[in-house]
C-alpha cells in the first residue's frame, strides 16, 4: 500500500472512530437532572433537629437532587411566612402550624417529624440532691413564650403531677429568649427552662444544673414537626417526597452512628458552638432518645401535644389528625428508603479526630 492511501486509510479510520464515539455518547447521555431549590425555615439552631443537619452535610439533601437552604428565624416570622407563602417548608413548634389565631387562608399541613419527644431540660441553680416534683410548688420558673410548644409540654408534665402551673408554681413568660439564661444568672427565677445548646452552655459555666428533662417527664408527644402549605404540597409532591426521603436517611443514619460520629458531621452547621458542648448535647439527647427512627407522624404523639395546649388554654378545639396530618410521603420513604452502615475509613477516622482536637 503506498504511503498516500495508507494516510488516507488512517484518516478514514479516524473519522469512523470520532462518528461511533459522538453517536454512543449522545445515545447513552442522560439528560441532567432538574435541581430543587428549597427553602426551610426553622425555629431555632439546636441539636434538638440534628437529623435536619445530618441531611444537609452529609449530602442526603443532594442525592435527592435538592439544593436546600436553612433559615432561622423567630417563630413569628415563621407563622407569618406561612399566612402568605413566602416559605416552602417550616419546622417548628407544633402550636404555629396547627393553631393561630391570626392566621388567614388554609391550614398547613404537616408531612414529617424527626423528635418523638420535647428537648427542653429545667435547670436549677444546684442538683445537691435528688430532685422531687414538690420542691416546685412556690417557686418560680423562666419558661418560654406562653404559647412555645416546650412550654406546654412543661405544663402538661406538671399538671400529671398534680401541680397547677401558675397557681402553686410561678412560670415567666415574658422573657425574651436571648435575655433568659442572663436574667436566671442575675438571680431571676428558681429554675430555667432551656433546649440544647443553651442547657449545657449554663452548666459549663456552673450557674445552673439541669435536674430533668421536660420530655421525659411528658412523654412521647410531637412538639415540632415540618409543615408546608396544602397548595404547595400539591403542586411539589416529588419536593416533599425526597425531603422526607433525606430526613429519613439521615435518622437511619444515627440509629447506626455514635455520637462523636454525628457531632463531626454536624460541627459545619454549628460553627461558633464548642465542640464539646455540640457533643454533649448530642449525647444528651440520644440517651433520652429524643429523635423518632422514622419521619411518620404518630396520631397518639399528635393528640397528646393538643391535649396539653388545650389544657394549658392555647387552643380551644384541637384540629383533628386527619385534617392536619399528610402521611403518605412518610410512609413512602419508610418503604423505599434504605440505608448501610459504610466502613468507617481512615479517611472518617481522621475527620474524627480533627473534629475532636479543636
Amino acid at each position: 500500500m503506498s504511503s498516500l492511501k495508507r494516510k488516507i486509510f488512517l484518516i478514514l479510520i479516524i473519522i469512523a472512530v470520532i462518528l461511533f464515539s459522538g453517536s454512543y455518547i449522545l445515545k447513552n447521555t442522560a439528560p441532567l437532572p432538574e435541581i430543587h431549590n428549597v427553602k426551610i425555615l426553622e425555629s431555632a439552631r439546636s441539636p434538638y433537629f440534628l437529623p435536619q443537619y445530618l441531611a444537609l452535610n452529609l449530602g442526603f439533601f443532594k442525592e435527592q437532587n435538592l439544593a436546600v437552604k436553612i433559615i432561622t428565624t423567630s417563630p413569628a416570622a415563621i407563622s407569618a411566612a406561612m399566612a402568605d407563602g413566602r416559605t416552602e417548608i417550616v419546622l417548628c413548634g407544633l402550636q404555629n402550624i396547627i393553631f393561630n389565631p391570626d392566621r388567614e387562608g388554609p391550614q398547613p399541613k404537616i408531612f414529617a417529624t424527626m423528635s418523638s419527644r420535647d428537648g427542653s431540660f429545667l435547670l436549677a441553680r444546684k442538683n445537691t440532691e435528688e430532685f422531687q416534683w414538690e420542691k416546685l410548688k412556690d417557686q418560680t420558673i423562666i419558661g418560654g413564650s406562653q404559647n412555645d410548644s416546650s412550654e406546654i409540654a412543661l405544663e402538661y408534665a406538671l399538671r400529671q403531677r398534680e401541680i397547677r402551673p401558675n397557681r402553686e408554681v410561678t412560670i415567666y413568660n415574658n422573657i425574651p429568649d436571648s435575655l433568659r439564661p442572663g436574667a436566671f444568672r442575675a438571680g431571676t427565677g428558681s429554675y430555667i427552662q432551656l433546649l440544647e445548646p443553651e442547657a449545657t452552655i449554663v452548666e459549663s459555666k456552673g450557674y445552673g444544673q439541669a435536674v430533668f428533662s421536660v420530655g421525659e417527664a411528658a412523654g412521647n408527644m410531637m412538639v415540632t414537626a415540618y409543615a408546608a402549605l396544602p397548595g404547595y404540597i400539591a403542586t411539589n409532591p416529588e419536593v416533599i417526597q425526597k425531603f422526607t426521603n433525606a430526613i429519613y436517611k439521615a435518622q437511619l443514619w444515627l440509629f447506626c452512628h455514635s455520637a462523636t460520629e454525628a457531632a463531626a458531621v454536624v460541627a459545619p452547621s454549628f460553627a461558633d458552638l464548642d465542640r464539646t458542648v455540640l457533643l454533649k448535647s448530642i449525647e444528651r439527647y440520644l440517651k433520652l432518645q429524643i429523635w423518632n427512627d422514622s419521619p411518620q407522624v404518630y396520631q397518639n404523639a399528635y393528640v397528646r401535644f393538643c391535649t396539653a395546649a388545650k389544657e394549658a388554654g392555647e387552643i380551644e378545639t384541637p384540629a383533628a389528625y386527619a385534617d392536619v396530618v399528610e402521611n403518605c410521603f412518610a410512609n413512602q420513604a419508610v418503604k423505599t428508603v434504605k440505608y448501610t452502615p459504610e466502613e468507617k475509613n481512615n479517611f472518617f477516622k481522621k475527620y474524627i479526630n480533627r473534629f475532636l482536637s479543636k
